[in-house]
């Protein structure tokens, strides 16, 4: 399984060149706040997360405060990968 830091890379890579977000930005930056990503920034997301770590994002994990920043999505990604798992 994927380990915390590598799962925060790949999104990274996957937000920085999708949504045009700087190497600089913090990961604990509001992305929707701050107008990296939209409503159709937020499929694409989805989309990838699904894809990229063999996963299903559910209505309660957009809700999920975490979910706003790349850190918390990376601690989301964890927690579903291991359920998954069990």
């Amino acid at each position: 399984m994927l380990q915390k830091k590598q799962i925060i890379v790949l999104l990274k890579q996957f937000i920085e060149t999708t949504f045009n977000v700087t190497e600089e930005t913090d990961l604990s930056c509001d992305l929707f706040e701050e107008g990296y990503i939209d409503s159709l920034g937020l499929t694409k997301l989805i989309s990838f997360l699904e894809n990229e770590f063999n996963i299903t994002i559910e209505e309660s994990n957009l809700f999920d405060e975490r979910f706003l920043t790349i850190e918390g999505q990376s601690e989301i990604i964890m927690e579903l990968m291991e359920s998954c798992q069990q």
